[in-house]
């Protein structure tokens, strides 16, 4: 029996193409129709300003998603390091991101998870690191004045201080859509920035 190549690699095309299809539709199409959480959301979800989202555009023209994940994932590790004052962050949900018209969710950890950040530090604090990241670290007890460079993410000293604003704005607002950060008796911390 004699097979025709031409035939059979048009019908391994073919076949290849409708098990891709398939695929496209089942990871793609389906599970928003499945699953409503998935743009939807029954709680509040912060609704972004101007000034926020001039910030978004700054983080996706800087590339800060190179290094920086938005995701806590459900891992014992992430909730502990991601957390705040013994306090362990919370799993990220679908719902959190029913707003965000760019997703961050980054896959690289070369600097540390912002999905949580909002709040934990002053906009000075962020202001400062943002001009100068290495500075941020502890200072060596026998050097006067010298600290330990403990970041190695870049200085983004050059962009104006209004765009750090807008950047700061918009890194405030991360993890703030669930009040997560609450004491060992359940009352909330309610030590966010205002």
């Amino acid at each position: 029996m004699k097979i025709d190549v031409e035939k059979s690699l048009i019908w391994t095309a073919a076949g290849a193409f409708i098990l891709f299809a398939i695929g496209a539709v089942l990871t793609t199409i389906v599970p928003p129709i499945v699953d409503k959480t998935l743009w939807t959301s029954e709680y509040d979800v912060h609704e972004y300003t101007e000034q926020e989202q001039r910030g978004i555009e700054i983080y996706k023209r800087e590339g800060c998603v190179y290094c920086h994940t938005q995701q806590i994932r459900q891992l014992d590790s992430d909730r502990r390091r991601y957390g705040w004052r013994l306090v362990e962050a919370p799993d990220s949900e679908a719902w959190e991101y029913v707003n965000d018209k760019y997703h961050f969710l980054g896959t690289k950890r070369s600097g540390p998870d912002l999905a949580r950040v909002g709040g934990k530090y002053s906009s000075e604090w962020h202001w400062a690191h943002f001009k100068n990241p290495r500075d941020m670290g502890e200072k060596f007890p026998d050097r006067k004045g010298i600290y330990e460079k403990v970041s190695i993410m870049p200085a983004f000293d050059y962009l104006s201080d209004e765009e750090i604003k807008d950047l700061t704005a918009y890194i405030q607002t991360l993890g703030r859509n669930k009040d997560w950060r609450v004491d060992k008796d359940g009352n909330p911390l309610n030590d966010y920035e205002q």
